[in-house]
């Protein structure tokens, strides 16, 4: 039994109790003294754990001590069903073990008391043989109400990094830290990192049990496996993750992106990667699946050139989906580490080497190269060549790792490839000459008059010159479906004189028909030119068939990669890019006649969406309706608030609304690019809300928001790890019309049939919350009317993710999806002389009522 025994000053409890054993000859008595800290400001709490603690030290602890500011006091258990299991079950295993060892239970207030009383206690006394063993962290008795689990995770932090600067051992893992809070976490609940969360049971049996589970655990994980030791959380060496690092830190020391999806071969990896990459310039950000870790890389390399590490775990090469083609096809700089088998494995679990599948050969098919480092002793000769095709700018590289390469700690010297043997790229210089080049410029400086440029995915700087020779030279700039924003509407917070619109195989913009057409037929080839700069004339470009870009377009294109030059280009500049733009910039030549002239024709077409709807708030608004209006206000955000913003688009009807509809400030991410995934965008968004130096608006269909995992859980785990980055407003508009509507309108509009069950999507009403995470506020809304001010507020907040179902219908009015729309009735006309005269028809309304009148004389005279 443990008698108590008091102080004179009343500060501190102190009791000494020794445990009996019926063979002590059998027990090995153990000299150093394990720590059982319990924080709590409740006497019941501590007294039943000492009570549970008395119930088996004859087959646990040889000497006990215990400081406590509460009253020693025994409780009566409750020897219910349950209990005398858990009990019996514990006194066998102990017995087996024949270990019994020396505890210090330490009372305390407060992690901070506990602390001070640890390392004043080692300081004074010199307590070698003292290690703090189990924490009790009794957060249901402090304060008002339990600390967020990042709080906790901080604190408890705090409180094994003193225990390792003063040299006392600790066990630091969930088997040695437990919390207990008040009632269950919600709406927002996630695993903390260094501590086990329990609700306190208000059920003394329960209680009790619970607590000898726990000290059970604990005793079983740390003192009968000899493997575990009190070294607190040190991360043990991996050589491959160590490598990889410093190859990183070397080739792009300023930002790149390191992004993986867990998995046990990977996890030694992964947690080395997770602790000391963002030392070297890492951002570690992550996604909910390892299809979203291609789309974060696809999108910050096109955005922002960051080379990204990414690592998944055996078998999940296929999980990247197409987006590993699009990788390849954007040319991201990037390595993939993945666990794969031994090839002498026999149909190993997930492993994609067997008799019966290589998954090598897919990558082969794919032309994505990689490197398989089966053994430890080749991981300097496969890392070699791993930099190797690193340098050679031709995407993502694979490692295909096996697990004890992956686990590896053996030293390695610093491997680096050489990049002096590749190949070197031809000077800017070497190009201008050609012959080509004199033909390109002798259509800028001579003529025609309609000179159009679609700029592909150019960089700031590129885009910086475009302006430039564009405002010399008279030219109008259009972007794409697939690289939107590459040439903004709004340039530097002003509006852009040479910018027409999109031009796509959908989502084109009605200024652009009307620019490059004159009463719905094609502009000849001699009146008007169409350059594409850093295109493969892909199809996705212009809504053109082949055979109209073969005979109707002139075309120039602009590649750096002949296997991208198109059969349906009249001149092939194949160079860099930068290179061609100062060459045309040093031999502009334009008259002033001629610049002028292509100004005034660019001016003359009306920047318009053009149809009605557009104007026509019904119920459920149209898309046409909701993306007006939303131009209207960012437009107006522009224009009075310097509002910049980083534009998301999705694979969709409602994204190609938002492409066509939309003012941008500069380049934004679309899922169309290369094999137009559903879902991509969305999936990018997690990492670009990080890496965006703007506000970000995301544009996903119900479509795409259905088809990927939801990505508020990985926001709001970036959020933990990275709250300093996102001082912006990110909002993700849910465009919600209840189907497949590209599809649909292709039945509808193209084939002339009615709709079907293929196309119909579920939109089930979210329920409206707010949750603050890190002074990072979390907003989800339903929107069924435009309500202007609330998107405002939304789009203009910092640390603010505002997720929007808009409640939306379906049209086929519109919006460039189809030739075919753009002569319906409610399109404006392509030449200047018909809009004036329906203009002139239309707007009297006497000249209505004459008609009228007139009508009626006819039909009495009859």
């Amino acid at each position: 039994m443990i008698g108590q025994a008091t102080n004179a000053s009343g500060a501190l409890y102190e009791q000494f109790w020794q445990a009996s054993h019926e063979d002590q000859s059998q027990i090995k008595l153990d000299t150093i003294t394990v720590g059982v800290i319990v924080v709590t400001q409740d006497p019941a709490f501590f007294q039943t754990g000492l009570s549970v603690l008395n119930d088996i030290r004859d087959y646990s602890f040889n000497q006990v001590h215990i400081q406590s500011d509460l009253p020693l006091q025994l409780l009566d258990l409750s020897y219910d069903e349950l209990y005398l299991e858990t009990r019996g079950k514990a006194i066998h295993f102990l017995k087996e073990q024949k270990k019994a060892i020396n505890i210090q239970v330490i009372q305390c207030s407060s992690l901070a008391e506990a602390t001070g009383k640890i390392v004043y206690s080692h300081a004074l006394e010199e307590q070698s043989a003292f290690q703090v063993g189990m924490l009790f962290y009794d957060q249901a008795s402090l304060g008002q109400s339990d600390d967020q689990i990042e709080k906790i995770d901080r604190d408890l932090d705090a409180f094994y990094c003193a225990m390792q600067k003063t040299g006392i051992p600790a066990f630091y893992t969930t088997f040695s830290t437990v919390t207990f809070i008040r009632s269950l976490r919600s709406p927002c609940r996630y695993l903390p990192q260094q501590y086990r969360e329990i609700v306190r049971s208000q059920d003394p049996q329960v209680f009790q049990t619970e607590l000898l589970c726990l000290w059970m655990d604990f005793f079983e994980m740390n003192y009968a496996n000899r493997r575990v030791k009190p070294e607190g959380a040190a991360v043990l060496h991996n050589t491959l993750a160590d490598q990889l690092i410093r190859f990183f830190e070397d080739v792009t020391p300023d930002r790149w992106l390191f992004s993986y999806y867990t998995g046990s071969i990977v996890s030694n990896l992964i947690g080395y990667l997770d602790k000391h990459a963002q030392a070297h310039g890492a951002l570690t950000l992550r996604g909910p699946n390892e299809h979203a870790i291609a789309c974060g890389a696809i999108a910050n390399w096109q955005l922002y050139r960051m080379p990204f590490l990414g690592v998944v775990t055996s078998g999940m090469m296929d999980e990247f989906k197409g987006t590993l083609a699009n990788l390849r096809e954007t040319a991201a700089k990037g390595i993939l580490v993945v666990a794969e088998n031994r090839n002498n494995q026999w149909y190993s679990f997930q492993g994609t080497l067997t008799p019966t599948e290589d998954m090598r050969e897919v990558l082969q098919a794919r032309r994505i190269p990689y490197v398989y480092i089966h053994d430890v002793s080749q991981m300097t000769e496969g890392l070699t060549e791993v930099f190797r095709l690193y340098h050679l700018n031709q995407g993502p590289v694979v490692i295909l790792a096996t697990q004890n390469v992956l686990e590896s700690s053996l030293p390695l010297e610093h491997v680096i490839s050489d990049v002096s043997s590749l190949p070197i790229q031809p000077s800017d210089s070497s190009f201008i000459s050609s012959e080509a080049f004199e033909q390109a410029m002798q259509l800028i400086n001579d003529g025609p008059e309609k000179l159009i440029w679609q700029l592909g995915p150019v960089t700031d700087d590129e885009y910086a010159l475009i302006h430039e020779i564009a405002d010399e030279a008279g030219i109008a700039l259009v972007d794409s479906l697939a690289h939107p924003g590459t040439a903004p509407k709004y340039y530097q917070g002003k509006l852009n004189p040479h910018y027409l619109g999109t031009l796509a195989i959908y989502g084109y913009s009605p200024r652009v028909y009307n620019f490059m057409h004159t009463k719905d037929k094609i502009n000849p080839l001699h009146a008007q030119s169409l350059f594409m700069i850093k295109s493969r004339v892909a199809q996705i470009t212009t809504p053109f068939s082949d055979g109209r870009l073969e005979n109707k377009v002139h075309l120039v294109q602009l590649t750096h990669d002949e296997h991208h030059l198109s059969p349906y280009a009249n001149i092939h500049l194949h160079m860099d890019c930068f290179a061609f733009l100062k060459a045309v910039k040093a031999n502009l030549n334009v008259s002033d006649n001629l610049r002028e002239k292509r100004q005034a024709l660019i001016r003359t077409y009306l920047d318009s969406p053009s149809d009605v709807v557009s104007r026509l708030p019904t119920l459920p608004m149209s898309p046409n309706y909701f993306f007006s209006q939303l131009n209207r206000v960012i437009e107006d955000l522009i224009a009075t608030q310097s509002y910049d913003y980083t534009g998301i688009y999705d694979v969709g009807r409602c994204g190609i609304s938002a492409v066509r509809n939309v003012a941008r400030t500069r380049r934004g991410f679309s899922g169309w690019y290369g094999r137009a995934l559903m879902g991509d965008a969305l999936m990018a968004t997690t990492y670009l809300a990080h890496t965006s130096p703007t506000h970000v608006i995301a544009f996903i269909g119900d479509g795409a928001k259905g088809i990927v995992p939801d990505m508020l859980p990985a926001f709001i785990d970036n959020i933990l790890t990275h709250p300093d980055s996102l001082n912006k407003s990110i909002t993700v508009f849910y465009l919600c019309n209840g189907g497949l509507s590209v599809i649909n309108t292709y039945q509808e509009r193209i084939l002339f049939n009615r709709t079907s069950r293929q196309m119909r999507l579920m939109n089930l009403d979210q329920p409206a919350f707010e949750q603050s995470i890190n002074d990072f506020q979390i907003k989800n809304q339903t929107l069924t009317h435009f309500d202007e001010t609330v998107i405002r507020d939304a789009l203009t907040s910092p640390k603010r993710l505002n997720l929007f179902s808009v409640v939306l219908g379906h049209n086929n009015e519109g919006d460039g999806i189809s030739l075919a729309t753009a002569k319906g009735w409610q399109r404006d006309p392509c030449d200047k002389e018909t809009l004036q005269q329906r203009t002139a028809a239309a707007s009297p309304s006497e000249t209505a009522s004459q008609s009228f009148d007139h009508i009626q004389a006819k039909e009495v005279t009859s």
